[in-house]
């Protein structure tokens, strides 16, 4: 009789799949990865919202003006029909030093019709007749922030706060960015696993049926006195049950996964990852690690900036203490004609001019607001002061543990082998022993159970090796590096996480 081994063959159509792929079909497939990656090319958001309040605005408006007056002494001078037209353009800008400059040019046409007619005719009035005009204006405004935004010293805060707050956003974005590449990876792990649970399954119900078919041989001749068939027929039962739940189990796995890359939950998709089985030699060198993690964590980055933050928003709060106090002043070319352009010809000799000058300070009487802003700045500054050393305090731990399990994994991987091997030779006498008449099925039962036990848990502990080989690498802050992933080329902002 031909028996069969306590082992699946894989699929012919099955594909190898490294780290490295599994990692690249992720990159370009998963929905949430594409998601985050969208995340990044909008993480400049702040930034240039906020750099935006100090770009040129170029501005434009006219003013048509007709005026009818009653026909009356006091419109003598004024005239009873008037006519005035303004266009205008100019272009403004504020700048980061607190100083704010416009340029305009005007053209402004006014006619009137006094001295023309009606009451015109009055002796002494005919002279205020005059032809219509174009009166041009070329004016300069400037205005510079003093005290609160000394020379523009808050605008500065704002703009490298706004900085930082999407340097944050980016680093944020890359953190769960790495950590759904690493999800996806394990999806990709745990669906080969319920993949061999199944075989196994399988394979263990194959076995069961052979030796339940001898022992129903055996009934069927009288020499099953102690009635051993029964519990066959529940081994079968049960191992039938197990390759039902394993399916539906792999099925499901295998439908969430082709959902998170995007796929339809029906295509035909199978590989054979191929995982680490080396061992991975952790440095002595601890301190020089730590700085590496340091440097190159997002979390730590991130954490940095927003300390950063809460210092530059304390002193931005602190100088919202003092008064708003703004001084400024226009210089204004005028001339005229009866014609456009030629109003505009020689109005920068300066022959009529218009200067002014300004100064405005306000200063809420109690400020409370500006008290409250300060209390809660401080606060914060104190709270990012703590979650720094925390921050710190868990990188260390998190590495320590890091290291530490890799070691560990890795050990228990060598053990599960052994385990896996040991239970092989084990099954593999109970079942020599068992088709010579020798073995008992108890014995060949507790064989099957160890070595199906045995290749569950080593691959287990395969998976969980590499597991702990990218959670290593993360925790060093060098996944995408060794993966040769380089997300931040998606979204590339001025340098700020070191200053």
């Amino acid at each position: 009789m031909a028996w069969g081994t306590l082992s699946a063959e894989s699929e012919k159509t099955q594909n190898p799949m490294r780290m490295e792929d599994i990692l690249r079909m992720s990159w370009e497939n998963q929905v949430k990865t594409q998601t985050l990656k969208l995340q990044l090319k909008t993480s400049n958001y702040d930034w240039e919202k906020t750099n935006g309040n100090y770009a040129w605005n170029l501005e434009a408006k006219g003013l048509a003006k007709n005026t009818t007056n009653f026909d009356l002494p006091q419109y003598i001078i004024q005239g009873t029909r008037v006519t005035d037209n303004t266009v205008q353009a100019g272009i403004n800008k504020k700048f980061s030093t607190g100083t704010s400059l416009g340029v305009s040019i005007i053209d402004n046409r006014y006619e009137t019709n006094a001295g023309k007619t009606g009451n015109s005719t009055i002796s002494g009035f005919s002279g205020f007749a005059q032809p219509s005009y174009h009166f041009a204006t070329v004016g300069i405004n400037i205005s510079q922030d003093l005290l609160k935004n000394f020379f523009g010293y808050q605008d500065r805060l704002k703009l490298a706060t706004a900085r930082r707050s999407s340097s944050i956003q980016r680093l944020n974005t890359l953190d769960s960015l790495s950590k759904s590449l690493v999800n996806s990876l394990i999806e990709f792990w745990n669906l080969s696993l319920a993949e061999e649970n199944l075989e196994t399954n399988t394979s263990l119900l194959k076995n069961a049926k052979l030796i339940r078919d001898i022992y129903t041989k055996k009934a069927n001749y009288g020499f099953d006195t102690t009635g051993d068939i029964h519990q066959w027929n529940s081994i079968v039962l049960s191992a039938t049950s197990a390759v039902k739940n394993s399916e539906l189990e792999r099925n499901k796995i295998k439908r969430e996964l082709l959902t998170s890359l995007g796929k339809e939950p029906e295509d035909n998709f199978s590989f054979i990852p191929i995982l680490n089985e080396e061992e991975l030699i952790v440095t002595d060198n601890y301190e020089t690690e730590l700085k590496e993690a340091f440097e190159k964590r997002y979390d730590v980055r991130a954490s940095l900036l927003l300390l950063r933050n809460s210092e530059d928003n304390l002193k931005s709060a602190d100088n919202g203490l003092l008064p708003n106090f703004t001084i400024g002043g226009t210089y204004n070319f005028k001339n005229y004609d009866q014609q456009f352009p030629q109003d505009f010809y020689g109005i920068l000799s300066g022959r009529f001019n218009q200067n002014t000058a300004e100064f405005k300070i306000d200063y809420p009487l109690g400020n409370e607001a500006a008290e409250a802003e300060y209390k809660k700045a401080e606060s914060n500054k104190q709270q990012s002061q703590i979650e720094w050393i925390e921050i710190q305090n868990s990188v260390r731990s998190d590495l320590l543990s890091k290291r530490e399990n890799i070691k560990v994994s890795f050990e228990l991987y060598l053990e599960s082998k052994k385990n896996k091997t040991e239970s092989k030779l084990f099954y593999d006498k109970a079942l020599s022993a068992f088709k010579n008449g020798k073995g008992t099925s108890v014995v060949l039962k507790n064989a099957m159970d160890a070595y199906v036990r045995s290749q569950s848990n080593h691959s287990q502990s395969l998976i969980s090796y590499n597991i702990a080989i990218i959670q290593y690498e993360i925790s060093k802050g060098t996944f995408f590096e060794k993966y040769a992933i380089n997300p931040e080329q998606i979204a590339i902002l001025n340098n700020e996480d070191n200053q």
